[in-house]
């Protein structure tokens, strides 16, 4: 249920004043994106002292983010903050607009339940939009089926990141059944089903759109 008055906010100006910034066309990606700072990460933070997980080799808390982490800090907290706000949700979709793809998290990942709803709010108001969601999170994911009983819309995608590079995510039985649940893996080598072509086209998603395909169970991505 919607409660926030989608007519409020007027511009989408006033909307990334809400939000906490203006969400920006990725130049890989064919899409917007809603990055959070990967310190916040609840799981992938534990995770990140962990040899062997993918969130102990995260390109979110290494290189230029390192970089980009102590020059935005303060941005970083004010979005994480703002996502609390009552109008979040009505900022985010004048923000997104009519964009047909859209992800979740380059960077950083759910914070609650509560965040969810909210990310599936957004996605009813916007069934022409795709989302991708990656996440480290299959708990919050289960509390909220368990809390409200019903599928996820159809236009958001859920894909369950693997915990360890080369080995394979395998969804808790608790996930299994939904269409829209979905997974993906990091490999050094050898994919795991689907690779991600990324890795050979500059990094760029080009024409490529699996991360958002519901017949796509799997995405292997090239670690870097």
């Amino acid at each position: 249920m919607n409660i926030h008055p989608i007519t409020f906010i007027k511009t989408k100006k006033e909307a990334a004043a809400i939000i906490g910034g203006e969400l920006r066309n990725n130049k890989k990606m064919p899409c917007k994106t809603f990055n959070l700072s990967a310190w916040h990460c609840k799981t992938g933070g534990l995770l990140a002292s962990v040899p062997g997980t993918i969130c102990s080799e995260c390109y979110a808390r290494n290189g230029h983010y390192l970089m980009y982490r102590d020059n935005h800090a303060g941005g970083y907290a004010e979005r994480l903050k703002n996502i609390d706000s009552i109008y979040w949700v009505d900022a985010m979709i004048k923000q997104i607009g009519d964009d047909p793809y859209f992800r979740w998290f380059g960077s950083g990942d759910l914070q609650s339940v509560e965040h969810l709803e909210k990310i599936v709010i957004i996605a009813r108001a916007l069934p022409d939009t795709k989302f991708w969601l990656p996440t480290h999170e299959p708990k919050i994911i289960k509390a909220w089926i368990d809390k409200h009983l019903q599928p996820f819309p159809e236009n958001l995608i859920i894909r369950i990141s693997a915990v360890y590079i080369d080995k394979a995510s395998k969804l808790p039985a608790s996930l299994q059944g939904h269409k829209n649940i979905l997974t993906s893996t990091v490999h050094t080598v050898t994919p795991i089903q689907n690779e991600c072509p990324a890795h050979k086209q500059n990094g760029e998603c080009r024409d490529c759109r699996n991360c958002w395909n519901t017949e796509v169970k799997n995405v292997s991505y090239k670690a870097h």
